[in-house]
């Protein structure tokens, strides 16, 4: 808590963004003069923030990034849709400061490690309630949210922009989940041929198993709220996923850390990787930038694991149960990564294609991000080629080389222990939890 007055900033700015910045944005969008009016307001509503953020207490200072972040990206689509070449950002004010340096100016007194513009931290980390996850009744990773009732802040007002924030935040905690199950194993902690590492690895599978479940009844339609937009997804919620500047980038759900902390433990087969994901750490919080440089310096799972076989054969039955379990974790990571991209030629790619048919010759319409691309300038070749590197099984010649029977033997008995785990997750506010089903 803040203390008396926690929130005498945060809480009229937070009333605003969820009773009338959708609105307001949807009519900017059709007006060059309602979106100058909308500046104008904002800057207004900003004026009783203290002139500079240095006072401002953290935890206030966070919720504000959160608001303040919708804003910022609201202006610059605004911006880039109207035609208008100057800076908003630097022309609208906040205090003594431009929008831009107030912001980076809160990002720095929020004690966080936030950058100095939107993040995925700000879009989804602290916008959405508490997430919760559970293996048996055991909780193995939680991502908090900042504010106290159960509203989610959105650009479009819509129910699937709040169940897309949600699929993000759940998707992050159970990746979180599952990479923290395995990070002993590959920091050498925990004994790759043991028996914790191989409760480790079957905990890691049902964290990846729950998380594709839930985008294959996301993709499908059967969230009670209704079935995702496609159109508001691209045409909307995706506009807004704009860089604040040339040196940032707009933040993407499956640009977050652990889903590349992902990729580094388990290897990709492609030279450039390393420094792909290096470049996404300048959007980040400063801690989950040096995580990614842990994970990308690290041996992979699959070295690690071929490292501890150089003793004679033939393994025991402990052994093959880890090398089994090991090798089957990269087979659901594969089957997460074709759900993943079977979402993106779903949502975005083919309704792309679909839509470029259609409006052949007619007038182009104003976009501030192209969907013939992800936000953060991946192609359809681009998403499909890491797919093709995360379906490399690395342990699949190390299993080549064990008895068919014992692997059987084996894989029975790891399916049996993997179908009575219990993965649980639940998003908690002010004291309520709502269980989001379990896997």
């Amino acid at each position: 808590m803040d203390g008396p007055g926690m929130d005498t900033y945060s809480e009229p700015i937070s009333r605003w963004t969820l009773d009338h910045l959708p609105a307001r944005i949807t009519e900017a969008l059709d007006s060059l003069a309602a979106f100058g009016q909308l500046a104008a307001d904002m800057s207004h509503r900003l004026a009783a923030l203290p002139a500079r953020p240095d006072h401002v207490p953290p935890p206030t200072c966070r919720r504000l990034l959160v608001d303040l972040g919708f804003w910022g990206s609201a202006l610059v689509r605004l911006a880039l849709v109207h035609g208008r070449t100057d800076a908003v950002l630097d022309s609208t004010t906040a205090g003594d400061l431009s929008f831009r340096h107030y912001y980076a100016g809160l990002a720095v007194q929020s004690a966080s490690g936030h950058p100095p513009w939107q993040s995925f931290t700000s879009i989804i980390s602290w916008n959405v309630p508490t997430v919760e996850v559970r293996l048996d009744g055991d909780l193995h990773s939680r991502s908090e949210g900042i504010f106290d009732g159960p509203r989610v802040r959105t650009w479009t007002g819509t129910a699937s922009e709040v169940m897309l924030w949600e699929l993000f935040k759940v998707g992050a905690a159970l990746g979180s989940a599952a990479n923290g199950s395995l990070d002993p194993i590959v920091s050498g902690t925990v004994s790759a041929l043991s028996e914790e590492s191989l409760s480790r690895l079957l905990a890691s599978h049902s964290f990846l198993r729950s998380f594709r479940q839930r985008m294959a009844t996301f993709s499908r339609g059967q969230d009670p709220r209704g079935e995702f937009s496609v159109d508001v997804f691209m045409n909307q919620i995706r506009q807004f996923g704009v860089p604040w500047e040339s040196k940032a980038e707009a933040p993407s759900g499956p640009h977050e850390v652990e889903s590349l902390a992902r990729d580094a433990i388990f290897g990709m087969p492609q030279t450039r990787h390393k420094q792909w994901v290096r470049a996404r750490s300048g959007s980040m919080m400063s801690a989950e930038g040096k995580r990614l440089d842990q994970a990308a310096d690290a041996p992979t799972l699959a070295e690690v694991i071929q490292r501890s076989m150089a003793k004679p054969q033939p393994f025991d039955d402990l052994t093959v149960s880890v090398l089994v379990a090991a090798h089957d974790i990269y087979e659901e990571r594969r089957k997460l990564s074709a759900a993943h991209y079977g979402m993106a030629r779903k949502m975005l790619y083919r309704p792309q294609r679909e839509q470029s048919s259609d409006r052949a010759g007619m007038p182009t319409t104003t976009l501030a991000v192209d969907n013939s691309q992800g936000i953060t300038g991946m192609s359809e070749n681009d998403v499909q080629g890491f797919d093709h590197a995360r379906r490399v099984n690395p342990l699949e010649n190390v299993l080549a080389a064990l008895p068919s029977d014992e692997i059987s033997h084996a894989r029975s008995l790891i399916q049996k222990s993997l179908y009575t785990h219990s993965v649980s997750v639940t998003l908690r506010y002010s004291g309520t939890a709502t269980s989001c089903a379990q896997a």
